[in-house]
């Protein structure tokens, strides 16, 4: 037989090995799990800034509507027969309407014919307001104004509107056309 067509085979030496050793594997998938975990924590941080930003939009424009619509109604208020701090009933031009807050959610009703059963005007109100009103009455010279007084004497109506999905607190002051107040708009 022809020994050259034969090859001699030389045993592999440690040094010749091909591939990763088992701590370098085991230090690469710690390296590449701190990296997932650093970068689902960013992740998960923009995300949560992402839908606060979106949901503080959606409640200060939900927020802002409803305290134009009340400023339309109650700017034109001729008379108003009942006045505490969750609830408003007056008279404009319109018809006789009514603003409540009950639990966490303001309506507006019309009282008069056509009466029209409450609608929800504005929703995820706080419930428990501590030592803030939804509705505050004055007088020019900044004391309270109760429903006992001619509608000439109101000053303003004040409303704070606060919520319970964040700190989002609105406010605004309005002031009847019907009154008598230099300072405030009149009724032509």
């Amino acid at each position: 037989m022809n020994h050259s067509s034969y090859r001699i085979c030389r045993p592999i030496s440690i040094g010749d090995q091909r591939g990763f050793s088992l701590v370098e594997l085991i230090a690469s998938l710690a390296l590449v799990g701190i990296l997932a975990v650093a970068l689902s924590t960013i992740v998960v941080t923009a995300m949560d800034g992402y839908v606060f930003s979106r949901e503080s939009a959606d409640v200060s424009q939900k927020g802002q509507l409803a305290l134009s619509r009340m400023r339309m109604e109650l700017l034109n208020a001729t008379a108003v027969s009942t006045a505490t701090a969750d609830r408003i009933a007056f008279t404009n031009p319109d018809g006789t309407y009514e603003f409540e807050r009950s639990g966490n959610v303001v309506t507006l009703r019309r009282t008069s014919a056509p009466a029209v059963a409450a609608k929800t005007l504005v929703d995820s109100i706080l419930a428990i307001y501590g030592a803030d009103q939804l509705f505050a009455y004055q007088r020019e010279d900044g004391t309270a104004w109760n429903t006992g007084n001619d509608i000439a004497d109101l000053f303003a109506i004040d409303i704070i509107l606060k919520f319970d999905s964040n700190s989002t607190v609105l406010q605004t002051s309005i002031n009847p056309r019907a009154n008598r107040v230099r300072v405030a708009p009149q009724m032509l």
